[in-house]
């Protein structure tokens, strides 16, 4: 992995020599301090975090792009490094994507091979905001062969873990986890938009071994169930924002362990100043005595020049806080409509210009779990440069 980081890294200076016009690089840099502070007896506690990417300790991405005169091919890459990255045998950097395209028929055609990354068909909407997965492989997509219609198909070998866990392989490559053709992971993606009206896209994703060493594992590992995500976005009405998404996955047994999660996020631009927004999740999970998990967060900020304050408020029934409670979404649903949460967040965001700001906030999370209460408190700076 190392060895692969340098050759990268190289390319990409050798490109920017040469091609420096085709080739555009960009990230960001994210992390922060906090104090934790409970009602029990403990000493408060201080740790450092990034809460705008939602990820411990700290968050670097280097995002790059080239592609040829003719824009018929090119290249895209990301290198990262985080905590989880760190303390994984002394690596500090990672590659959560890296793969090739090329482009037929004025584009209407698009071949993309490595570790694919690809968010045409990832949903907008502030729970989910996730497609079936991609990883090792090839994807193959059909772009506008009738206007705003975008098929895609995939086939993968390797899964990949989730952002939190730095996007690593989720199983090793050597000759003896070879996987049957059947095994692979398939991604069957489309989406049509209507300019000015509505989205509608998904993905849907076969059952698979893509994701874990163990082979025959009845789809234990990341991603190896089948699961489909969808959303659908209104796009008529002037400064709303208006987001529909639906999971639904162990698709292939689905009626005695299926999970389904249902997401709406409405936001409205009130004008250049005042910003309102709901987000609600709905979690249920096809397992005997379980309830429905419920979340609730309601938001508002007022812009003040460079100065933002925002109040998020978020109640979650039958749910905890996540181990990582002090990012936005750090709740996991229990479906134990005897255990709450609720959340109040006031924070202040100043933007020392379009690229970098800060974030002051306080999080005091109020617990209820079968009528026992507790409390912790939370206060963070956060920073975010951007470039």
């Amino acid at each position: 992995m190392k060895k692969l980081i340098v050759i990268l890294l190289v390319m990409a200076m050798a490109a920017g020599a040469v091609f420096a016009q085709n080739l555009s690089l960009g990230g960001y840099f994210n992390s922060g301090i906090g104090v934790i502070i409970t009602d029990g007896d403990e000493d408060p506690m201080i740790g450092a975090f990034g809460v705008d990417s939602e990820q411990l300790g700290y968050r670097f991405r280097l995002n790059g792009s080239y592609q040829n005169e003719e824009r018929t091919s090119g290249f895209r890459f990301r290198i990262q490094s985080q905590n989880e990255v760190a303390r994984r045998q002394n690596a500090y950097l990672s590659i959560p994507f890296a793969y090739g395209f090329m482009n037929y028929l004025d584009n209407k055609l698009s071949l993309s091979a490595g570790i694919v990354d690809d968010s045409a068909w990832q949903t907008a909407d502030w729970w989910i905001n996730d497609d079936v997965g991609e990883g090792l492989g090839t994807l193959i997509k059909l772009n506008s062969l009738i206007d705003g219609l975008n098929l895609g198909f995939g086939a993968y070998l390797v899964s990949q873990e989730g952002g939190g866990r730095n996007n690593q392989f989720s199983r090793t490559l050597n000759s003896g986890h070879f996987i049957d053709a059947s095994d692979a992971k398939y991604v069957i993606s489309g989406s049509y938009a209507m300019k000015d009206t509505f989205y509608l896209g998904g993905s849907f994703r076969t059952a698979n071994d893509a994701g874990d060493d163990t082979i025959n594992n009845n789809n234990a590992g990341r991603q190896e169930t089948s699961q489909f995500i969808g959303d659908l976005r209104i796009l008529a009405v002037k400064n709303l924002t208006a987001v529909v998404a639906i999971s639904m996955d162990r698709l292939d047994d689905f009626d005695k362990t299926g999970l389904m999660t249902f997401s709406e996020t409405f936001g409205y631009k009130v004008n250049d100043e005042i910003n309102i927004g709901l987000n609600a999740v709905q979690f249920i999970n096809n397992r005997d005595n379980t309830d429905m998990s419920m979340l609730f967060n309601v938001w508002g900020s007022y812009a003040l020049d460079s100065i933002v304050p925002r109040l998020d408020i978020t109640y979650l029934l039958g749910g905890d806080l996540h181990s990582n409670f002090h990012f936005r979404r750090g709740y996991v649903p229990t479906y134990n409509s005897k255990e709450t949460v609720l959340s109040l967040r006031p924070s202040v965001r100043i933007n020392l210009d379009s690229r970098t700001h800060f974030e002051i906030g306080n999080v005091t999370h109020l617990l209820n779990d079968d009528g026992k209460d507790s409390m912790l408190n939370l206060f963070y700076l956060d920073f975010r440069w951007s470039f």
